[in-house]
């Protein structure tokens, strides 16, 4: 059974001691691991170092760009670290020898963190992990979880071991997916509430106070790294299986059709009661706007891309397009 930390109201004496003498350091890359980073400097903890992802080409002019957690660690004068491969950088391995930090927290490094060098701190690392562990480990949880329709979902702090999202489990959170949200939307939810569980737990823990629960191993389920043609839409499916593809895969990697043998890609679209026995995948007309016949029903289109063109909405694309309605997307 998970252990629910609960935020304690007053920073004691000893609490404050704790805080000062812990050095931490940090491993993050997106912008996902921006909000725990931001709320560890804010509360006080002392980061040594932080280890992010080397810069990278972005975009179709390949600017070379540094990651989210970069930039922040930059804008608080911390020590940051971008080793291409942690296996086998003996001169990365050699300074965090030499930091020797007490405490590592991880949040989307996106790498693998080899055993050397997590034997190295003496209390361990530390993962936010977004999803209710064992459920949903792996590349995806936030969009698997919006793809399968789910309710809720919520996050973990857990010691990382050697294996994915494997190891034991501090605290967890829960949290009601609102319905209009998509993965994005989803995600910027799940980190702010990932530091805040996060600040929460990490005083518990090093004081002792949090015993390590394993996980059950025979529930778990996994999740993969989604590709762009996991994206395309299947209009024999439901009208709720289509708009959770779209929910959770449209901004990346994107759910999309074709039209005319261009490629649309789909932002959002909400399901209709549609009784009418369409042929799944036909554009029509309907009170609600332009929708398109699925196996169950029908969807509304809000907002959508042609290749080669802008994202626009539904009401700009159909006036320089009034052929689509009628057409079949395949």
């Amino acid at each position: 059974m998970a252990i629910f930390v609960h935020p304690v109201r007053d920073i004691d004496k000893q609490n404050i001691k704790i805080m000062k003498t812990t050095r931490l350091a940090f491993f993050g890359t997106p912008d996902f691991a921006v909000p725990t980073l931001r709320r560890l400097t804010a509360d006080g903890w002392p980061i040594a170092l932080v280890v992010t992802a080397p810069d990278a080409e972005i975009g179709r002019n390949k600017k070379i760009t540094k990651s989210p957690v970069r930039k922040v660690a930059e804008e608080f004068s911390i020590s940051i670290q971008t080793p291409e491969k942690l296996s086998s950088d003996e001169s990365f391995f050699r300074q965090f020898g030499e930091i020797n930090p007490d405490l590592c927290i991880v949040v989307a490094y996106g790498k693998i963190i080899p055993s050397k060098i997590l034997s190295i701190p003496r209390l361990g690392f530390l993962n936010i992990h977004p999803s209710l562990l064992p459920k949903y480990r792996g590349a995806s949880p936030i969009q698997s979880a919006i793809k399968d329709g789910c309710a809720e979902t919520g996050v973990s702090i857990i010691q990382l071991d050697a294996e994915m999202d494997h190891g034991s489990i501090l605290s967890q959170e829960s949290w009601t997916i609102p319905g209009g949200f998509n993965a994005k939307t989803a995600e910027s939810e799940l980190a702010k509430l990932g530091a805040d569980l996060l600040a929460r737990t990490l005083e518990p823990y090093i004081s002792g106070k949090i015993i390590p629960q394993l996980q059950n191993h025979s529930e778990a389920t996994f999740t993969k790294k989604f590709t762009r043609e996991d994206g395309r839409i299947d209009w024999n499916k439901n009208t709720d299986e289509i708009v959770n593809l779209i929910r959770a895969l449209g901004t990346n990697p994107g759910a999309w059709t074709k039209w005319n043998e261009k490629t649309i890609n789909i932002f959002q679209a909400r399901a209709i009661t549609n009784l009418n026995d369409k042929k799944p995948g036909l554009v029509f007309n309907n009170l609600s706007g332009i929708a398109v016949a699925c196996g169950d029903g029908a969807i509304i289109l809000d907002e959508l891309q042609i290749e080669g063109k802008s994202k626009m909405s539904i009401g700009e694309f159909i006036r320089g397009r009034p052929d689509f309605i009628g057409s079949v997307l395949k």
